[in-house]
């Protein structure tokens, strides 16, 4: 059922229109905002700890893995939305 190319090719077929229907979606979306301010919050005061060196190295090494992984994944739940949605139309149009 998973097909590699398709998945490929389709990630980058989706990007730009995922992009602006995801922007518009959070952008009214009071949840997110509400989310997105406690984190800009944390990360300020992330950077106001006295962290040595390496540990400030360490975090944001799991960070950016933890960012990786979301995006990626968030990427392919967009794509298996997209998938779902025309194996219901075809169903549905039989």
């Amino acid at each position: 059922m998973y097909d590699e190319r398709f998945t490929e090719l389709v990630k980058v077929a989706v990007e730009k229109l995922k992009e602006d229907t995801v922007l518009q979606m959070i952008q009214l979306s009071p949840e997110y905002q509400k989310e997105s301010d406690a984190r800009e919050l944390a990360e300020q005061q992330y950077n106001e700890l006295a962290l040595a060196k390496e540990q400030r190295q360490v975090c944001e090494v799991f960070w950016d893995c933890r960012d990786r992984q979301n995006l990626e994944y968030s990427d392919y739940s967009y794509i298996a939305g997209l998938y779902d949605a025309f194996r219901i139309l075809a169903a549905l149009f039989r």
